[in-house]
């Protein structure tokens, strides 16, 4: 799964923000059009500063990371994970919890590869549930409780209808409206006679 997939399934959207920590120094980016990242920042010591000014976009959070990594900080030996470090700031997400949702909404999906998706999905959802009720248990108690947007993304992939399905739809609504075609007519003439 892709920046490009996540987009198409509206989990992360253009202008977004992303980041990762690393040794105190916060770096952040943007989403851009074409699912690029640009507009990077490092912050160290409330010090933000635009950085990697050469270099136009990332086509992936991996080269971003690296060069994050590697060409500000001259860290080469880091073994950084970007998938799992990466957060997206408007979900409070990792990019690697984002991508695993992404694969249940994709139509690419093998059943023995979304089981463990299946259930981190699960998990987060029984933790938003606990949250949820936290939040309820606040408001019973009394205390305006910062407010949420809670979002539940169904993992049911969405199927495109059939020439045929649309068809068959097009025939029944003409009979209901007594303006049947061709054999429907020839039918609907029978049926209204017995």
């Amino acid at each position: 799964m892709s920046l490009t997939d996540m987009i198409y399934h509206k989990l992360i959207h253009v202008g977004d923000t992303v980041f990762f920590n690393f040794k105190g120094n916060h770096f952040t980016a943007n989403i851009l059009t074409g699912a690029l990242i640009g507009n990077c920042k490092i912050t160290t010591f409330d010090k933000t500063k635009r950085i990697l000014i050469g270099v136009t976009a990332f086509s992936s959070l991996t080269a971003w990371t690296e060069a994050c990594l590697q060409d500000v900080l001259e860290e080469y030996y880091t073994r950084y994970s970007s998938w799992k470090r990466v957060s997206h700031k408007e979900s409070k997400r990792s990019m690697g919890d984002l991508r695993d949702q992404c694969k249940l909404l994709s139509k690419k999906r093998k059943r023995e590869e979304e089981v463990p998706e299946l259930y981190k999905e699960i998990y987060r959802l029984q933790q938003t549930i606990v949250n949820m009720k936290q939040y309820i248990d606040q408001w019973e108690n009394g205390v305006t409780p910062e407010r949420k947007n809670w979002e539940v993304v169904s993992i049911r992939p969405v199927l495109k209808k059939t020439k045929r399905e649309d068809e068959a739809k097009l025939r029944a609504q003409y009979i209901m409206m007594k303006q049947p075609r061709g054999i429907d007519l020839e039918l609907y003439d029978i049926l209204k006679n017995c």
